[in-house]
């Protein structure tokens, strides 16, 4: 079997950019081979919402001893499966129902998990300002195509200045999943199977993901 995986996560180091006020990533070295210890070992400090990530329903509401509503308990399936890549770029406003559907007009049928692509080149290491983001029109029209989970590139779904993150309460009330801060710059528009994985956290309200497409997986 002959396929092709793509990396779409965002690299993390000390020198990745993220939301304003957020805690960026940190390494502590706490044992040393040179310093004869007889391993490497280290521990790191990082929102949990640096580089490509998943959000959890607590990220919004609830409460934060809510485990119910943190990382370990989004379901797998939204994240697992065939998934359309559409290509906006360059774009750095609000992605609405037109630019969905322009964009999709030439898949028959769409999976149930869409991604955004808006840049045509990323620089992780730089907070920009002025970002793609969902709005809820977009949300209404993915799900009357059926789609129940949507990503992008960029660090939010919301716009950066959003007090009331309609967005986010929009997607959760119509049942969504979604992912932020992917790198599609390496992904063109197209079919691919998505393999993007939040881990078991169970004390925090969003979850890091080694998110990957899988291309030409059934042929």
């Amino acid at each position: 079997m002959n396929y092709t995986i793509i990396d779409i996560s965002q690299p993390v180091s000390s020198t990745t950019a993220c939301f304003p006020g957020d805690t960026p990533f940190s390494r502590q070295v706490t044992l040393r081979l040179e310093e004869g210890a007889t391993v490497n070992l280290t521990s790191f400090t990082m929102s949990p919402h640096v580089g490509t990530h998943a959000d959890a329903p607590s990220h919004i509401q609830g409460h934060m001893d809510d485990t119910g509503g943190m990382a370990s308990g989004l379901p797998l399936l939204p994240y697992i499966g065939p998934c359309a890549v559409l290509d906006l770029s360059p774009m750095t406003e609000g992605i609405t129902r037109e630019h969905f559907e322009k964009a999709a007009a030439g898949f028959k049928e769409l999976p149930p998990r869409v991604v955004f692509r808006t840049q045509k080149k990323l620089r992780p290491d730089v907070w920009e300002g002025q970002y793609a983001h969902f709005t809820v029109s977009l949300i209404e029209a993915l799900a009357a195509r059926g789609v129940s989970m949507a990503g992008l590139d960029t660090p939010s779904v919301d716009h950066i200045d959003s007090k009331d993150l309609e967005v986010h309460h929009a997607m959760i009330k119509a049942g969504f999943s979604w992912l932020e801060n992917l790198d599609l710059t390496g992904a063109q528009q197209g079919l691919y199977f998505l393999c993007a994985a939040p881990l078991k956290l169970t004390e925090l309200e969003a979850s890091p993901v080694r998110a990957v497409l899988i291309k030409d997986l059934f042929n």
